[in-house]
């Protein structure tokens, strides 16, 4: 490697690491400078992030098309909210289950994905995102039904122990909800970095070589039925991660709130962000928080009723504009760059020889 191209490499490293060290000094200071329901707004919006996680990793890498990963989101925070509520369980340990159950039901889920898939596969994960409220009002006694389900826990209140709505109280100096933003920030840094930790791997590897030729992957000894379903599997546990973040956010989940509108979101923010990249979920996940939480309640009366249109119009120019997405285009601009540097360095290198 020439000297010039060591400057530029160590270069690109240092603007990465400025860049990634001026978003973490945003996230740390967010909850301070916002009132408290601005930050569970922004814990919402942490929640969608790792549910896009984890279809990203399905979808974006192991090109498994799923329109499901809303029922696995709300079979994460129905899974905390009857452990907590019904069995007592601690909340840490609630969530970790969550994820452990929604793994298992991926498994059972990504079975089909064996002898079907593209089209026939996002038909059969579309009919579980349908039929998942459905079953949930089936058992009124353990999930609410159709009224939903409050998470309680027995707290000592005037001398006698009552249910009580889980609350996050303030510690080390921090009001109760920037205690909860920090928490739930934590859960999905360590989410992200299993996610690019696991696209980084020999598996991850696999996974892109079962997306760009599933027979090609196969000839060449990778295990595409074992990939394929322990993919589905770690999707399906992110996206639980993502439903018990949720639930203990809001402190409450219902059945009107896992419905096939949620799988279209996840994939709304995957796509925008732009699939098959770690950061891309994750500002997808922020641009639909900051249009439907920040943008949408502040247009007129009139024009509120048609945020979904507006929200689809604005889809479709990003999509004619940049397939890619957010991370397509910053990936654009940087090739861009660089292809000009290396054009100006061999325009200057090769000019005095031509003169000559």
């Amino acid at each position: 490697m020439s000297t010039s191209a060591h400057d530029r490499t160590a270069r690109e490293r240092w603007v990465r690491g400025g860049i990634w060290l001026a978003v973490a000094v945003v996230l740390l200071v967010l909850p301070t400078q916002f009132p408290e329901f601005r930050v569970e707004q922004f814990c919402s919006w942490m929640a969608l992030a790792v549910a896009a996680c984890g279809l990203n990793v399905l979808t974006g890498y192991n090109g498994q098309i799923s329109v499901g990963h809303g029922a696995l989101y709300g079979v994460g925070a129905y899974t905390t909210a009857i452990l907590i509520t019904k069995a007592g369980w601690p909340m840490l340990a609630a969530a970790v289950a969550a994820a452990v159950v929604c793994f298992v039901v991926g498994v059972v889920i990504g079975l089909p994905a064996l002898r079907i898939k593209g089209l026939y596969l996002a038909l059969v994960t579309l009919a579980v995102a349908t039929l998942f409220p459905l079953v949930i009002e089936q058992f009124p006694g353990l999930t609410g039904g159709s009224n939903g389900l409050a998470i309680t826990s027995p707290r000592l209140y005037r001398g006698v122990v009552r249910d009580k709505p889980i609350v996050f109280e303030p510690a080390f100096g921090l009001a109760g909800d920037q205690w909860k933003y920090y928490l739930f920030l934590a859960a999905t840094v360590v989410c992200f970095l299993l996610a690019r930790n696991l696209v980084h791997s020999r598996m991850g590897r696999s996974l892109v070589a079962i997306r760009d030729n599933e027979t090609a992957a196969e000839v060449s000894g990778v295990p595409v039925a074992t990939v394929k379903i322990l993919t589905f599997g770690i999707s399906s546990a992110l996206a639980g991660v993502g439903g018990a973040i949720f639930a203990l956010n809001n402190a409450r989940v219902n059945p009107s709130s896992f419905t096939i509108v949620v799988s279209i979101y996840l994939l709304v923010a995957v796509v925008t962000g732009g699939a098959a990249s770690i950061v891309g979920p994750a500002i997808g996940a922020v641009l639909f928080g900051v249009f439907t939480d920040v943008v949408s309640p502040s247009l007129p009366a009139r024009y509120q009723p048609a945020t979904p249109v507006i929200l689809g119009v604005l889809l479709i120019v990003l999509m004619l504009t940049a397939p890619g997405g957010i991370v397509g285009i910053a990936q654009s601009l940087r090739t861009r760059a660089t292809a000009r540097r290396l054009r100006s360095s061999s325009e200057g290198t090769t000019g005095p020889a031509t003169a000559a």
